[in-house]
């Protein structure tokens, strides 16, 4: 990403990097943890809507105005957290993360309307920074031809995070009630978020003596263009990190479309129970687990990454036009067979493309690079249930919207792989090893 036009500033070569790769494993042991977390809290809300609505008089599906201001805050604290990075250190403001989700979930605990607005802030403002801190931190630490694994393992967190929430807060629930399984889930963001202070000296890149001067020179408006709007504007000004801006949006808003709504679609227009739909959903996020780690894998040893999110656009593409296209009377075994489909590419991508993306930034500005790419696919993510449920709304039929949603995907796949067949490969790229 050039600030000052293309070629301005070349990418990053094998050599360029500021600091040696001393710790691979307790970069990516911190980067796990946090992520993990992170995701664990921004699920709490979802899972315990049924029972937080009774206890308050709300209905429970207000539960998507929470989620949606929480993406709000993340899109906007991811866009400044490659300043703060480099202010304040990225192990520095992965504390600050788990502090964040701490206080949000103390916040929910206490029930009140309008302490529940600054609750989904909070957490979101948690949820938005462990992406660009973690790029920041894998993309020095991470060994070069491992970067596409290491990169998928840590968000293996997303999933693992919710699986947790799934499995804890039920227990929680019954044995303590919402508000004290809320507060229980803050103790370990609190304990852990003080514990990897300890890894700053051994992970984290020096302080900018010049940013950390300049963080309060120019006033608000300064702050905001520098810290907002700049990043959003350099990524989306140079061309290979617009591409993986846009592509991270299209990629975001199926996904969440695909797990937002599969349930629905099983349950309503193919008369699956509820138990069956619900168990096809989590066995689509166990083989997303092993899914991401593989494709890291894969682009590290055999397929360029851009190439490999274009195949993944593609096939993601494909699973869910069958999703949509599936007769009402299909048999429960080959709709797990789409659903598997769909989980290994749908829901699988993102290690690939944070690899990807680190490849085409120089070192000082992954963490801004990266949070600036997270505002567009938290965009996608926010938007995909909505735009979803609009369309349902209009079509009647939720197979009809999958169908035609594939057509998304499956088109930036394949513009993806026609633009990596014309492009030569850039100099200095540090892509897969061969």
């Amino acid at each position: 990403m050039s600030p000052s036009g293309p070629g301005a500033r070349a990418p990053r070569a094998p050599g360029d990097d500021p600091l040696p790769r001393t710790a691979p494993l307790s970069a990516l042991a911190v980067t796990f943890g946090v992520q993990t977390l992170a995701a664990l809290t921004m699920a709490v809300p979802s899972v315990l809507a049924p029972a937080m609505a009774a206890d308050l008089g709300i209905p429970a599906q207000s539960v998507g105005w929470f989620v949606s201001l929480a993406y709000l805050a993340a899109m906007l604290s991811g866009l400044s957290g490659g300043a703060l990075t480099g202010r304040h250190g990225s192990v520095r403001l992965s504390q600050w993360a788990l502090v964040a989700s701490a206080a949000g979930l103390a916040l929910l605990a206490l029930g009140q309307p309008l302490v529940l607005l600054a609750a989904a802030v909070v957490v979101g403002v948690g949820y938005g920074l462990p992406n660009p801190t973690a790029a920041e931190i894998l993309s020095r630490h991470a060994p070069l031809g491992r970067r596409g694994l290491f990169f998928s393992i840590k968000q293996t967190g997303v999933p693992v995070g919710v699986a947790l929430a799934g499995v804890l807060l039920p227990w929680l629930l019954a044995l303590w009630g919402w508000r004290s399984a809320a507060l229980a889930l803050a103790v370990p963001m609190m304990v852990v978020g003080i514990g990897i202070g300890s890894t700053r000296g051994m992970l984290d890149a020096p302080v900018s003596r010049t940013a950390a001067a300049g963080r309060t020179a120019g006033g608000v408006l300064a702050t905001i263009r520098a810290g907002l709007i700049a990043p959003l504007g350099e990524v989306l000004a140079f061309a290979p990190t617009r591409r993986l801006a846009i592509v991270s949006l299209v990629f975001a808003l199926t996904q969440v479309s695909f797990l937002t709504f599969f349930v629905s679609l099983l349950k309503i227009e193919h008369g699956f129970t509820l138990a069956l739909a619900a168990g096809l959903l989590a066995t689509s996020q166990a083989v997303s687990v092993g899914a991401r780690i593989g494709w890291g894998h894969v682009s590290d040893r055999w397929v360029d990454p851009t190439r490999l999110l274009g195949l993944l656009g593609l096939a993601m593409g494909g699973g869910i036009a069958l999703l949509g296209l599936a007769p009402a009377e299909t048999p429960w075994p080959l709709m797990l067979l789409v659903t598997l489909l769909c989980a290994a590419t749908a829901v699988a991508w993102n290690g690939v493309y944070f690899a990807d993306l680190v490849r085409h930034v120089p070192a000082d500005r992954v963490a801004q690079a990266t949070g600036a790419t997270q505002f567009m696919t938290f965009f996608g993510g926010m938007c995909g249930s909505a735009v979803f449920a609009g369309l349902v709304g209009v079509a009647g039929s939720y197979s009809a919207v999958y169908a035609g949603l594939a057509l998304l995907p499956a088109g930036t796949g394949a513009v993806l792989l026609f633009g990596a067949r014309r492009r030569p490969s850039t100099a200095g790229d540090t892509g897969p090893s061969r």
